[in-house]
């Protein structure tokens, strides 16, 4: 009976979680700027009522009775196994610190989008400071509460294990480590064979929004995407978010860089069929959620690099594109290849190649794991900013934080420890590729008709429909074989980029 009763607890905590998503959606994408102070206290509210709810101390008997419990089926222990690592959690963080983190994050994001554009770090220091401040002091609580259990080194190996589960820094270190010494070299020898090759034409004139906004539209119908239950609109910052029965795209139009902006609208439906795609038995308990953000990230950069930038895929989708932005030689299908597979360093993250990617990544995640540990602290950050990128990618960042440490979203909005996943998600979807090709040998086929079943159906039984049921080590062997191992991803590279 215990277990059934924290069922319905977290039923009504997966409800209040749709609501807080909603109104998160609704703020990035439809609010008007002067409703940002009531919001920012409805959203910590409805924190406040989740973080109570788990805080209430009759869980600890019904927790107690349920662990004890013999009758359980696999899921339903499996789900008993998230219910109590999320109670933990939420015991761990006193009712003001979550209020505190939930309002600190919402100015500063809310003023991140004006002072982003004026190039304001001195405005947007201090907020960002306030931030990491309660990042820090959560990530102390949580390393007090969960250290023994969760094997937590230190305090950033607590924000690490919010986001993806399980990946802790002795984890990350060795991984990116190896990308470090490999990429450099890879880079160097891809620039070299590109320099061989005649430079893409890009578009010859602007391409109006209304165009682009048709024809990501069509693409997210043949990617799957269900327009019934789901919406595609612009934000300031591209993301995915809504529900898995009501998805919300967003995505970022520029009438000059219509390449990148295609790539945006795939990489983001591929995180709406991952959440639409989750088990709907299940849908409202922990263990019907996706896995943590590093198999999120896997499924959208599938859809983005594995998939959107394969040979197969846009030969088939240049008359799509040709359909809705016009005749441009731009657009044939041999110079999409070339764009698309184009490297070269660049400064804003979310444009850059898959090659070069990864070093945006590891750039951030060596900065917000110091200023957590106590090794540097956020007025450092332009400094070690223009030393990082100058070391790693060859670029002079010096003054410019529009397009530095302010360009993306996830610090203002309090989402440290996120970094790491994106590349965590481009090893997995390289390996997860890697996999579905021997399962699927026909798949570049499949893709080159833009018959995409096959492939959403091995996703579908090998992620999707797996939720939170196995733990991500598990998961990843049952879907591949092996656990995580950057040998996919470097293969990968070597193979679309230098012929090998």
């Amino acid at each position: 009976m215990s277990y059934h009763e924290l069922e319905r607890t977290f039923y009504r905590l997966s409800q209040l979680d749709h609501a807080s998503g909603m109104l998160q959606w609704d703020r990035y994408v439809m609010m008007p700027p002067g409703g940002n102070a009531a919001r920012s206290r409805a959203l910590a509210e409805l924190d406040v009522m989740r973080t109570e709810i788990l805080q209430d101390p009759a869980l600890d008997e019904r927790f107690a009775s349920a662990l004890e419990a013999n009758d359980l089926s696999d899921w339903q222990q499996a789900n008993l196994r998230q219910m109590t690592l999320d109670w933990k959690r939420a015991r761990a963080l006193p009712k003001d610190l979550v209020e505190a983190q939930s309002l600190a994050s919402t100015e500063c994001e809310h003023a991140w989008r004006t002072l982003r554009p004026e190039n304001n770090w001195r405005d947007f220091q201090p907020l960002l400071q306030k931030v990491f401040d309660l990042a820090r002091e959560a990530a102390q609580a949580q390393r007090e509460a969960l250290s023994e259990e969760r094997g937590f080194a230190n305090d950033y190996d607590a924000l690490l294990d919010q986001f993806d589960p399980g990946t802790l820094m002795h984890c990350i270190d060795p991984v990116f480590d190896r990308l470090k010494s490999t990429l450099p070299n890879l880079t160097r020898d891809i620039l070299e064979r590109q320099a061989t090759r005649p430079t893409p034409m890009t578009p010859a004139k602007p391409v109006p929004v209304d165009k682009q906004d048709a024809l990501a539209r069509e693409l997210m119908a043949v990617l799957g995407f269900n327009f019934d239950a789901g919406r595609l609109d612009p934000t300031a910052h591209p993301f995915s978010g809504g529900a898995p029965e009501d998805s919300r795209v967003t995505t970022r139009y520029d009438e000059h860089n219509v390449i990148e902006g295609l790539m945006g609208v795939i990489h983001e439906t591929g995180h709406a069929r991952y959440e639409s795609g989750l088990p709907r038995d299940w849908l409202h308990q922990p263990v019907g959620r996706s896995m943590g953000m590093g198999v999120h990230e896997s499924q959208s950069l599938f859809f983005e690099m594995q998939l959107g930038r394969s040979r197969p895929f846009i030969n088939a989708i240049a008359p799509l594109v040709r359909k809705h932005l016009g005749e441009d030689p731009a657009f044939e299908a041999d110079n999409l290849h070339a764009l698309y597979t184009r490297v070269e360093p660049g400064k804003i993250r979310v444009n850059a190649d898959e090659v070069t990617y990864p070093m945006h990544v590891i750039l951030r995640y060596e900065l917000e794991r110091d200023i957590i540990l106590g090794r540097s602290e956020v007025a450092d950050i332009p400094e070690r900013w223009d030393e990082a990128m100058s070391r790693y990618l060859g670029l002079d960042t010096k003054g410019d934080f529009r397009d530095g440490p302010m360009q993306d979203i996830h610090w203002p909005m309090g989402a440290v420890g996120y970094f790491p996943s994106y590349t965590l998600g481009a090893l997995n979807a390289a390996q997860l590729h890697a996999a579905l090709v021997r399962a699927v040998p026909d798949a570049g086929d499949c893709i080159a008709r833009l018959e995409l079943q096959p492939i959403f159906d091995w996703l579908a039984e090998n992620i999707w429909q797996k939720g939170c049921y196995l733990e991500y080590d598990d998961l990843m062997k049952q879907a591949t074989g092996d656990t995580l191992n950057p040998d996919y991803f470097l293969n990968h590279v070597r193979e679309r980029y230098l012929g090998e």
